[in-house]
């Protein structure tokens, strides 16, 4: 017992992640009210929206998705880990950001998901939803920034997260 506590502590000590970055499972791929975020080499991410109720088929449920192009198959990620996150929020004490945040249709805090080990997908803001309007990868890293609500032009504002791509690899690996 005290090896194995000592090799866990070896690991957080050397940054290393004792979790996976993101909780998921298969899905069929989104048919409707789904939009492309990103997409590079091995994966291509996309969420679905609530859709219009009025439409022939009706409202759909959100999600965050992720295709492998590898495996030819779809997740559907629930929760992304907030281990390294940002948090952002929709209010300020900077009168320039408040000038900026005052327009937002609805309020938004995610502070309080750093004390979390985990962020459901879709954010759920005061009356909507959010998604990352940019993610970008970087190979030096193996993993992917996502950015949400970073529309607004301001810091404190906007929500980072980050997803291993070894985590979404062994994802479909598993499935």
């Amino acid at each position: 017992m005290l090896s194995v506590a000592m090799l866990l502590l070896g690991l957080l000590q050397a940054g290393l992640h004792v979790r996976s970055t993101i909780v998921a499972k298969e899905s069929d791929p989104p048919r409707r009210n789904f939009s492309v975020i990103y997409y590079d080499d091995a994966f291509l991410f996309a969420f679905r929206h609530y859709g219009d109720s009025r439409d022939f088929g009706g409202n759909t449920e959100p999600g965050f998705f992720v295709h492998s192009k590898e495996k030819s198959r779809w997740i559907q990620i629930t929760a992304i880990s907030t281990e390294g996150g940002r948090f952002g929020k929709s209010t300020s004490d900077d009168p320039e950001a408040m000038k900026k945040l005052s327009k937002a249709s609805v309020v938004w805090d995610f502070t309080g998901w750093a004390q979390r080990p985990y962020i459901d997908q879709p954010l759920l803001t005061g009356g909507s939803i959010a998604f990352p309007e940019r993610i970008e990868y970087s190979a030096a890293t193996g993993r992917y920034t996502l950015r949400y609500l970073s529309s607004w032009g301001v810091p404190s504002a906007e929500t980072v997260l980050y997803i291993d791509r070894v985590d979404l690899i062994a994802a479909f690996a598993t499935r």
